[in-house]
């Protein structure tokens, strides 16, 4: 086996696309990273990498990525091969903070970066990926509303509002990030008597799915539904144009775990995040 890795992301989805679009619901962060990059909403700072893992032919056998300043990300990798990629990432970008990817993968490459690297590691969480099936739309107060340019301070403020309580190592998105996604129309909130009760945001449609996150209610919001309604409601646009729908949720939040399966999301694979040091 070899690893190519490139910082163009047009290059990596010419030579993975086919591989990834085997299971495009497996792959969904990583199909959603290349084309931010290619749609230029991508933001944040460094240079991002693209990993491959090929036989002998030149047949792509795994995927892995760190997209700017973000943590890595583990794709489909055969067995036997995590140490070998996360020699390779470490040679790129000694400086990363942390992966996630299916627990065995993502647990045997921080294994294998502390050896390397010196560091510990720890879990910080555990998501869970969900698939729509049939949406039930829930009765909420309040309607939907796309955000807007004069939205972004306040899209900003509830997506690190929920990166920190989520326990997820900085950095989140930023304005800049913010602010691409709202000029691409990707976020929303739910609204009741004016106010902005729940934000939620979509991911760029690739390949007939879309992906709903980031998804956040401030605490004095809360219990009323609003989460369901907006996530409910980006659901059913996307469903109209004729996408699959998918979503993660933190194992540890029990209420959006429960308020996904009750709109219509059914659970499928399960991912871990290891922080270095």
């Amino acid at each position: 086996m070899r690893i190519e890795i490139t910082t163009d992301a047009a290059e990596f989805r010419s030579r993975t696309e086919s591989f990834l679009l085997r299971d495009p619901l497996r792959h969904t962060v990583i199909l959603t990273g290349v084309a931010n990059h290619i749609a230029g909403i991508q933001a944040g700072n460094g240079t991002s990498r693209f990993l491959s893992l090929h036989a002998d032919d030149a047949s792509v056998l795994g995927v892995a990525m760190r997209v700017t300043d973000r943590d890595m990300y583990l794709g489909e990798l055969p067995e036997g091969s995590v140490g070998m990629v996360a020699d390779a990432l470490a040679e790129v970008a000694p400086e990363s903070t942390g992966v996630e990817g299916l627990i065995a993968d993502a647990t045997a490459f921080a294994e294998r970066w502390s050896e390397r690297l010196g560091t510990g590691f720890r879990r910080s969480y555990t998501t869970r990926l969900y698939r729509l099936g049939a949406l039930r739309i829930p009765d909420v107060p309040g309607n939907p509303r796309r955000a807007t340019e004069s939205d972004v301070a306040l899209c900003t403020e509830f997506a690190e509002a929920m990166r920190i309580e989520a326990g997820i190592s900085p950095p989140g998105l930023d304005k800049a990030a913010i602010r691409n996604r709202v000029a691409a129309g990707l976020m929303w909130f739910w609204e009741r008597d004016g106010r902005p009760t729940s934000f939620a945001a979509q991911q760029i449609p690739v390949h007939g799915w879309s992906r709903i996150g980031l998804v956040y209610t401030p605490p004095e919001e809360r219990g009323h539904g609003y989460a369901s309604a907006v996530t409910a409601h980006i659901a059913q646009l996307l469903r109209a144009d004729g996408l699959n729908v998918c979503l993660f949720a933190d194992t540890a939040n029990r209420t959006s775990s429960k308020i996904y399966q009750a709109i219509g999301f059914h659970p499928t694979h399960e991912f871990v995040h290891h922080a270095f040091g």
